[in-house]
């Protein structure tokens, strides 16, 4: 016999004599082709779900035998459907019950073992309500308030209002179909004109809505709400509400209408929001928008994500028949983990075969996501609330990370253990991680490089201006023509300086006949000033003369001629000198990069050097940055950049009372140019307006911390969007 049978058979457990509490309720239902045992606690409104070889065991718990004697006679039975139980298994089950108050023994100090459960019961409640990043405080049975309004609102669960659901829904999506592009444009100024009271209001009002739907679905098909609260998450405040007593519906499609129920009201509220601001504008319009978003975007990112113990979860534990998923699938991957690290024995029976593929692939997938989820909240805490910050971020790691491995890897480290380690396995492991660790912080280095979004435009480019003041009268290009030196570009309209030259014409004229007069009288005097004002006048002749010719406005060289609305203008009043358009020489583009205050340093340090160049559908190139505009501006180099125009800059609305012909966007931060000048076969190949992004290197930096900096820019981009856009 192996050591490790030997210590298992010696296990105090298997010689424990429990006896079940009686207040406990049973209820055996099938759940596909196997059945399934519910245990409802009712003093502390709990629910447990076993299987049938766990239940077995616990139907011959009597106070009088011990496991071993239960594992003998379930064991030696001739059932057929006899459950074949463990060891293992037995001890499992057993400090399971005790564990969870639901038997008691003699061979323990029942006393103390309460104590000591109603202790560690307490701790979890501290730890709950210090943890600064995520939080639950209990506030009151709702159960009452429910049973009252109860009947004046479960008829949203009736087939008639599912229907008209359905059909609100699609009417919703044909609308949005419509409205796309106002969609995109709003979408930029989400949160704007809202001040944060407001949009707090109508977040809390969304969620009450959506959990009190949980309540009433719970109660409508026999079950109880017995616990309602707030869960806070970066101080964020989420109602929520205990619908446990769900399990005991032996329908399996009743819970699932009740995990769906918030879902569905929050739908409907966003269907209706869709066409509230498709119909209206102003202030209607946007308080609509924002509902929209805060009832749609965020029921789909967190409560249907099934990876969060949400009502997505909850929807698809119900849809794939395995009850206690996540409980599975992080035991699971934790059982193996514990395996690799530690060269411990993986436990077979923590599910049934047939669900192994499906809780294993869960369990990964809910890890690694608790654990973006996890640092995306501690660096939000760093980045939101600055020093304050570094000790909710300290904290957060404190709760979520160092206390659960402190728990687990605990037992594994006393002298008592009942699983031995593998002592070179767990060297080689914390070894192995404790290099990557390193490598990750001081010796790998991170590609020290940033990049910044960019333009193609011409670099010499030409403002055609009004040589004078006019109508315009015909404009014969187009934005993106090819024009030639000379050809006519605009025609404008003056016929006040048409008047003035041919009044001129005629003023020179009666001059020089009233000059040879005064040559045939002798009047030397008189002549003389008759030649000086002749000679004003000729002048201003001269300049009336260029006045008229440059209502005709022509290309002064090849190139390309490129305005936005250029057609527009048509019959517009122009003064002299105003721009009229611009056109630029063939194959003399530029690359101009928008650059981040906190990257204009390394663009800088930059200047004269090449920088790789990547415009999508085009292989890598690079070219030399010239110049970097020492002057910031809020004004957009190109409208393609822009967020509305599916670029990657935030913008914000502004006012254009005095001018109609200024931008309707700004940029939410002041952002400053970078040149690159292309070589001539670039510049033939790129097309202006193109877009694309520069690549620079910045300073040496270890790869860890280059993940953390860019996390922490990304979500400090998000914030710093939502709090500048929300404001009155």
């Amino acid at each position: 016999m192996s050591s490790a049978d030997t210590n298992q058979n010696a296990d105090p457990w298997l010689e424990s004599k429990l006896t079940l509490r009686s207040e406990l309720k049973f209820d055996t239902r099938w759940e596909g082709d196997r059945a399934v045992v519910v245990i409802e606690d009712p003093v502390r409104s709990k629910y447990f779900q076993i299987g049938e070889r766990e239940y077995r065991f616990l139907a011959l718990i009597d106070g009088q035998r011990t496991a071993r004697d239960i594992i003998d006679l379930l064991n030696s039975s001739d059932d057929f459907q006899k459950p074949d139980l463990t060891t293992q298994l037995a001890i499992e089950v057993s400090q399971w019950l005790v564990q969870t108050n639901l038997t008691y023994g003699k061979d323990f100090d029942n006393g103390q073992r309460l104590n000591d459960q109603s202790e560690k019961i307490n701790r979890q409640k501290i730890m709950a309500w210090i943890n600064p990043i995520s939080c639950k405080f209990r506030i009151f049975n709702p159960n009452h308030l429910l049973a009252k309004v109860q009947p004046y609102i479960q008829w949203i669960f009736s087939v008639w209002f599912f229907i008209a659901w359905c059909g609100t829904g699609l009417f919703a999506s044909v609308k949005l179909y419509q409205h796309w592009d106002q969609l995109s444009v709003a979408s930029t100024g989400i949160l704007s004109g809202f001040s944060w009271f407001w949009l707090l209001l109508i977040w809390v009002l969304l969620k009450l809505i959506h959990e009190t739907a949980h309540g009433i679905a719970c109660r409508k098909y026999g079950g109880e709400v017995p616990e309602a609260g707030v869960l806070l998450i970066l101080f964020t405040p989420m109602a929520y509400v205990n619908v446990t007593s769900m399990w005991r519906f032996t329908n399996r499609w009743h819970r699932m209408a009740v995990s769906s129920a918030g879902m569905y009201v929050e739908l409907f509220i966003a269907s209706i929001a869709v066409v509230v601001w498709t119909e209206t504008s102003g202030v209607t319009a946007n308080i609509a928008f924002n509902i929209f978003i805060m009832s749609s975007l965020t029921t789909i990112l967190f409560n249907a994500n099934p990876l969060m113990r949400f009502d997505g979860y909850f929807l698809l534990s119900d849809l794939l028949n395995i009850p206690n998923l996540y409980s599975k699938g992080t035991k699971w991957f934790g059982d193996r983990t514990l395996s690799l690290l530690f060269g411990l024995p993986t436990t077979d029976n923590l599910c049934k075969p047939s669900e192994i593929r499906q809780v294993a692939i869960y369990g990964c997938l809910a890890f690694f996501w608790k654990i973006s989820i996890s640092l995306s909240l501690i660096i939000g805490a760093g980045v939101l609330f600055d020093g304050l910050g570094l000790v909710l971020s300290a904290l957060g790691v404190t709760l979520w990370f160092g206390l659960p491995m402190y728990r687990t890897l605990k037992p594994l480290f006393m002298r008592n253990s009942q699983r031995s380690i593998n002592l070179l396995r767990t060297s080689l492991s914390f070894g192995i991680l404790i290099g990557l660790g390193t490598l990750l912080f001081t010796t790998l280095k991170a590609p020290a490089i940033k990049s910044a979004p960019a333009i193609v435009q011409f670099s010499k480019e030409t403002n055609i201006r009004a040589d004078a003041a006019g109508f315009i009268q015909n404009i014969l290009v187009e934005n993106g023509q090819r024009v030639r030196k000379g050809q006519l570009l605009i025609v404008l309209e003056n016929p006040d300086i048409n008047n003035e030259a041919n009044e001129l014409n005629r003023l020179i004229e009666e001059s020089e006949v009233q000059y040879r007069i005064y040559r045939k009288q002798n009047e030397k005097s008189l002549a003389l000033a008759e030649q000086t004002k002749q000679k004003e006048l000729k002048e201003q002749r001269v300049e009336k003369t260029k006045a008229v010719k440059g209502l005709r406005i022509s290309a002064p060289f090849d190139g390309f001629i490129f305005q936005r609305d250029l057609a527009n203008r048509l019959g517009s009043f122009v003064h002299r000198g105003d721009e009229l358009l611009t056109i630029a020489p063939f194959n003399t583009k530029e690359v101009v990069v928008s650059i981040d205050q906190r990257d204009l340093d390394s663009i800088h340090n930059n200047v004269g050097n090449p920088i790789k160049i990547i415009m999508p559908g085009l292989p890598l190139f690079q070219s030399q940055l010239t110049r970097v505009n020492p002057r910031a501006s809020t004004t957009s180099t190109h409208p393609s950049l822009c967020a509305h125009a599916d670029g990657p800059l935030p913008v914000r609305p502004i006012a254009n009372s005095n001018n109609a012909m200024a931008p309707d966007f700004e940029l939410l931060t002041p952002r400053f140019n970078a040149f690159i000048e292309l070589k001539a076969n670039q510049s033939s190949i790129l097309k202006s307006g193109q877009r694309g992004r520069a690549i620079f290197p910045t300073g040496e930096q270890s790869l860890g911390i280059y993940f953390y900096i860019a996390a922490s820019e990304w979500l400090e981009a998000k914030i710093k969007f939502a709090t500048q856009t929300a404001v009155l």
